[in-house]
């Protein structure tokens, strides 16, 4: 992309299909903070005083995109592939805390349909990730789509100073308003840009499906909190009605042992509602059923049902939309874990360890997924298979649920095969001893008694 004017990005990130997308993104932001529709309902007058209105406010959104992040990321991911090559990426996935930048990636793209993570070697020559804000974020794209730079843009609270970050592929530019304050090298390049399968209105960003589940959640919360006011104003406290002429001007507000006076042929009574209690569950009912449906969420999750002594079918189904919505997920994960690695793969150049194509190939990434299943009969089916011959057992660690790192399983079986041997050598060893010495001791023996 060539660009003929100063400060280019300034005038960039203005364009409507930027601005759509972080307006987006601080829309959600705001109703995660609790700025929910509900809070608008009005107050109104009640007994010649201002009721304040109930403004219930559930956020159970919250609790959807941490079980969505922790479903897909809450188990470390697998890296499999060449030995050497699985436990040197294991040792820099523990220094530079991946598991926990794996979680943040998750949780940003499920959230706002994109995530950004730039990947960088420190002061200490340790290879880390930062996980840029999403309302900070603007990928930069050409009219054929391609991905050309990005910048990283805020406003300081506190000096009310424009910062803007520019990636390039080969430098990263730091300005501070309209002036140059740093330019540093980019070793790896753009940062990885995580988008979800459905998209929005500009197609490159993707459309983050907790929009879906915010008018749900607003019916929810409206009726919910009408039905408060119902049970306070109209069952709790309910107005006195009369019925022809009363004698006194007013009727005092708190009835309770006051005498009312009335004319002849007038009535007094209580206005209270009754209200159909199964219109309104089932109203709700309904709206919550289409609520988790679009959540994809099991209503067990959160308390909506009784899942006790189900069987390993009964659970699969349970989570059949779960993992559903997880494939997609993975599937945009998998592809910037392994841009991911190919950025280490620079990184780990530039320190002087030289990596093969053939060897960077054969690595390959696995989720595993945190759905309740039985662990026993996978693993009673893969002995079946290591039985028959048509498995591995670098296959079975690799699927197994119990491990996370294949290449140091394997070392340390190997550890442990070889400390067998040994052991066994030095038991025969000390058998064959003993069988000399007490050889050497009946021959004593003999020689005495010929003696």
């Amino acid at each position: 992309m060539v660009f003929n004017y100063d400060f280019w990005f300034m005038q960039e990130i203005r364009k409507m299909k930027y601005t759509d997308r972080i307006g987006r993104v601080n829309d959600i932001d705001e109703y995660l903070r609790r700025d929910h529709k509900v809070l608008l309902r009005p107050n109104f007058e009640f007994k010649e005083k201002t009721f304040e209105t109930a403004k219930i406010i559930l956020q159970t959104l919250k609790s959807i995109i941490k079980f969505h992040t922790s479903y897909i990321c809450g188990n470390p991911i697998s890296i499999t592939g060449d030995k050497e090559l699985v436990s040197y990426l294991n040792k820099i996935y523990k220094k530079g805390n991946y598991n926990k930048t794996d979680l943040e990636v998750t949780k940003d793209l499920i959230t706002y349909g994109d995530a950004f993570e730039y990947v960088y070697m420190d002061e200490d020559d340790i290879i880390r990730s930062k996980v840029i804000r999403n309302k900070d974020s603007y990928p930069i794209y050409d009219g054929n789509g391609n991905y050309t730079n990005f910048v990283e843009y805020w406003k300081d609270e506190d000096t009310r100073k424009d910062h803007y970050v520019v990636y390039y592929t080969d430098r990263v530019e730091i300005y501070e308003d309209r002036v140059l304050v740093d330019t540093k090298s980019n070793l790896t390049g753009l940062p990885i840009w995580y988008t979800s399968m459905d998209k929005a209105k500009y197609d490159k960003f993707g459309d983050p499906f907790i929009l879906d589940l915010i008018p749900l959640m607003d019916s929810i919360e409206n009726l919910l909190s009408k039905l408060d006011d119902a049970v306070t104003t109209l069952s709790l406290n309910p107005l006195g009605v009369v019925s022809g002429q009363r004698i006194d001007s007013a009727i005092p507000t708190n009835i309770t042992g006051t005498v009312l006076n009335l004319e002849e042929g007038a009535d007094f009574q209580y206005a209270s509602v009754n209200m159909d209690r199964e219109s309104i569950k089932l109203e709700l009912d309904y709206i919550i059923q289409q609520f988790y449906a679009v959540a994809c969420v099991p209503s067990s999750i959160l308390g909506q049902s009784n899942v006790a002594n189900v069987s390993e079918t009964s659970i699969t189904m349970l989570y059949q939309q779960t993992d559903n919505i997880a494939r997609q997920y993975i599937v945009s994960l998998t592809e910037g874990f392994m841009t991911r690695l190919h950025y280490i793969r620079k990184l780990m150049e530039l320190k002087g360890v030289e990596i093969t194509d053939e060897v960077f190939d054969s690595i390959s990434v696995s989720f595993n997924v945190s759905r309740p299943v039985d662990n026993k009969s996978d693993m009673e089916n893969m002995k079946m298979q290591y039985d028959c011959g048509a498995i591995s057992r670098q296959t079975i660690i690799d699927k197994s649920p119990y491990t996370t790192d294949t290449a140091l399983e394997l070392e340390r079986i190997e550890s442990e095969k070889e400390q067998a041997e040994q052991t066994e050598i030095q038991e025969v060893k000390d058998i064959e001893d003993a069988d000399t010495e007490n050889k050497i001791e009946l021959e004593e023996v003999i020689d005495d008694k010929v003696d």
